[in-house]
């Protein structure tokens, strides 16, 4: 009799400990809706690129896609999604594919794979100031020479992008946002919950200063800085859905 109680305790606490082991994960909670992700998943955005040069910038305006093509099963046996990104002079002109990315996504981080180099776009859970290494995966380095930090802010925020208005999204912001009398480094993302990336903006500037031993032009305050060369960025989500 003893034997059989012994017996049904630890088949009873084996039962327990597997339930607890194979809980789902609750896809809000942790944050995965803010990266939705399947086969027929489409997002257009409006983008204006500036180059600049000596303070003067090349400003191109025109509309990309980012579509989400296929599905397979990489050699790791993880689900991979390859997204077709195409773009055009604006809404009456037809796509022209400009090129393609991979993604994957699992319950604990999202990566990207584009030009050859994979990226840690988020992780879950998402937790405001949570940081982590987005170059894990691949061989890039900083100027420090150390692996680029992203980071949560403005989680659960609700936030207003071209008009639109979203009530819960995250900021993921991209290394260390510096404005100084020598850079400008202010890069960042906004994700939408259940709508994915509805904001990007990139920013990298470089300002004439000594350092570039350059006579600079006197610019009086509150005249910006003077531009020696960057590239500034936005994409704006104008559309999204899924076909």
């Amino acid at each position: 009799m003893k034997k059989t109680l012994f017996l049904f305790a630890v088949a009873a606490g084996l039962s327990t400990a597997c339930t607890e082991k194979f809980v789902e994960p609750d896809p809000t909670a942790i944050g995965l809706d803010y990266y939705p992700v399947k086969v027929g998943d489409f997002r257009i955005y409006n983008v204006t690129d500036i180059r600049f040069r000596n303070n003067i910038g090349d400003t191109t305006r025109f509309q990309l896609r980012e579509r989400v093509d296929t599905s397979f099963y990489d050699q790791t046996n993880t689900l991979t999604f390859k997204i077709v990104r195409s773009v055009r002079a604006n809404n009456t002109m037809a796509w022209q594919d400009d090129s393609v990315m991979v993604v994957t996504k699992s319950d604990k981080f999202v990566t990207e794979t584009k030009d050859n180099t994979k990226r840690v776009k988020m992780v879950f859970p998402v937790r405001s100031g949570k940081e982590w290494r987005a170059d894990a995966f691949n061989a890039n380095l900083d100027e420090n020479r150390s692996k680029e930090m992203y980071s949560f802010q403005e989680v659960g925020a609700p936030a207003t992008v071209g008009g639109a208005s979203y009530n819960q999204t995250v900021t993921v912001i991209h290394g260390t946002p510096a404005d100084n009398l020598v850079q400008l480094d202010d890069r960042k993302e906004v994700y939408a919950n259940n709508v994915g990336m509805v904001y990007r903006l990139f920013k990298k500037v470089t300002y004439c200063n000594d350092s570039e031993s350059k006579t600079c032009p006197f610019r009086r305050p509150p005249e910006p800085p003077y531009k020696l060369y960057g590239h500034e960025r936005e994409e704006t989500l104008q559309t999204y859905g899924t076909r």
